[in-house]
């Protein structure tokens, strides 16, 4: 493979025989059974072996129209859609909140994250109570099962020592620590030497978007569009891990604010031929669109190199964002509301996810799944117990393979407080209650997805035993980790060496 030319300068280092013809007969009659049943015959069971090599794709922000198998018109993400098309597709999926950290906090350790108390983003990052405590996470946990672990992009659940992603489970992490990054090195002339040098702290929200690029614990160097690097950082890990079963979490930052392209990939969309959406301009749409393309092309570039190394038969991918998109850049339609909000445009999400040999290929699933479920079913994938090991999402392989068309779940419950106040949510079959501050909100989503028609005043008894189904599950609610903001603005990590926010450790 020839590498980019503008890559960052940092390198890292059987089958079972019949001998019976009554056998083969049976076996040639279950075969074509299965085919009858729309169900490939090479669909998962307990007693197949063997261990999956595990990526998951993590968008964010990315508007849940906004992928050409949704419907888009203006922004084309064919390598997306050829991985939707190639595996099941969910129409019903779900984060466990409409924000970026907890929604992360909940993947990265198959749990709700109000079980733990994190209930709103990282704001203050050198905060030492702001992020994950010490918590199993999906990579800890899939090491135990002899698995080789990666991450690569944003973490955004604290930095501190124990936070760190490989005190965390993470073997190899490539990315950065906060809760976004600006996509260009600081240097770029497009910042107009904003940022360099910079001579005294910057306030919060460019210090989060400002930290630096690091691998493992050491900052590096690099020179070229963000999400070209992390894709190069991804590919880089597929090839030192390819002899053994490896996991790895590919989190872009795509298309998360600030928007921000290559001037070339913006200029594929000029604002003009953007699709007009209520609240959003037409040159936030161009750039955004460009940013859309440019993690599409990043995807296709990691699966080419899945396939180049003959890794596709045995590799698991899923894909999702980690909340709905923003109201001034994304296409969320026919959902309502946007990142940020309880209704469906800020909890519902993109997923989807190819098995090889397992999954059948285009397949629409129409029941609710939670991303918790990604954690869970990859590490009973990996040969673990999630139920052991206290994860709240299902394995929900047999509904994946066809072996079963059960839905996964009676229901799916949210604590969308940013505190311990009971606000949440709950979707029992097509019901989807919401509990505010100061109203109960009642939708039925299979007549009415755009949840326009408050039925609560209608069904009173549909919304006391939801509310009361809500508020038991809700008992499990544990204190906030933090609350509020800190102004902390220094911290003695090594690779802030050289900024205005380090200062060495007083020890």
């Amino acid at each position: 493979m020839t590498e980019n030319p503008h890559a960052c300068r940092w390198r890292a280092a059987g089958n079972l025989r019949s001998t019976h013809v009554l056998e083969n007969a049976v076996l040639g009659f279950l075969a074509i059974a299965f085919l009858l049943a729309g169900t490939s015959p090479q669909a998962w069971s307990d007693d197949e072996g063997g261990k999956p090599n595990i990526i998951v794709i993590m968008a964010d922000d990315l508007g849940y129209k906004d992928l050409g198998v949704h419907g888009c018109k203006d922004i084309p993400t064919p390598h997306l859609d050829k991985l939707a098309s190639e595996g099941v597709r969910f129409t019903s999926a779900y984060v466990t909140w409409p924000m970026c950290g907890p929604s992360r906090a909940g993947f990265l350790t198959g749990r709700y994250q109000s079980t733990f108390g994190y209930y709103e983003n990282v704001s203050a990052p050198f905060d030492p109570k702001q992020g994950l405590p010490k918590i199993a996470t999906i990579a800890s946990l899939l090491k135990q099962q002899g698995y080789v672990t990666g991450g690569v992009g944003k973490w955004h659940m604290g930095t501190t020592d124990d936070q760190h992603p490989n005190a965390m489970g993470f073997d190899d992490w490539f990315g950065f620590l906060g809760g976004g990054r600006m996509y260009f090195p600081l240097d770029h002339p497009s910042y107009k030497g904003r940022f360099t040098p910079i001579k005294r702290p910057l306030n919060m929200k460019y210090l989060q978007h400002t930290l630096p690029v690091i691998h493992n614990r050491e900052p590096v160097d690099w020179d070229q569009y963000l999400t070209r690097e992390l894709t190069d950082a991804g590919v880089r890990f597929l090839e030192q891990n390819r002899e053994r079963p490896f996991f790895l979490f590919m989190s872009y930052n795509a298309p998360h604010l600030d928007l921000e392209a290559p001037e070339e990939t913006i200029a594929k969309f000029p604002p003009e031929q953007m699709t007009k959406i209520p609240g959003v301009t037409p040159k936030s749409r161009s750039i955004y669109g460009a940013m859309v393309d440019e993690m599409d092309a990043g995807v296709g570039r990691l699966l080419a190199r899945v396939d180049e190394l003959g890794l596709a038969g045995n590799t698991v991918i899923w894909f999702l964002s980690d909340n709905g998109g923003m109201k001034k850049t994304s296409d969320n339609r026919p959902l309502r509301g946007a990142k940020g909000a309880a209704y469906e445009g800020g909890i519902r999400v993109p997923m989807f996810v190819k098995w090889p040999g397992k999954t059948p290929a285009g397949k629409v699933l129409e029941a609710p799944v939670s991303s918790l479920d990604i954690t869970a079913t990859t590490i009973a994938m990996a040969g673990g117990d999630p139920e052991a090991a206290g994860l709240h999402g299902k394995d929900i392989r047999a509904y994946l393979t066809g072996q079963s068309d059960e839905p996964p779940h009676d229901a799916l419950f949210w604590h969308t407080a940013r505190n311990m106040n009971p606000e949440g949510v709950i979707r029992e079959g097509d019901f989807k209650l919401i509990i505010g501050k100061k109203k109960l909100e009642l939708y039925n989503l299979r007549e009415d997805l755009g949840e326009t028609n408050n039925l609560a005043k209608t069904h009173p008894e549909k919304v006391r035993a939801m509310k009361a189904r809500w508020m038991e599950w809700d008992k499990g609610r544990k204190p906030p980790l933090w609350t509020g903001d800190a102004n902390i603005q220094y911290a003695g990590y090594d690779w802030l060496i050289g900024s205005p926010h380090y200062k060495a450790r007083s020890e």
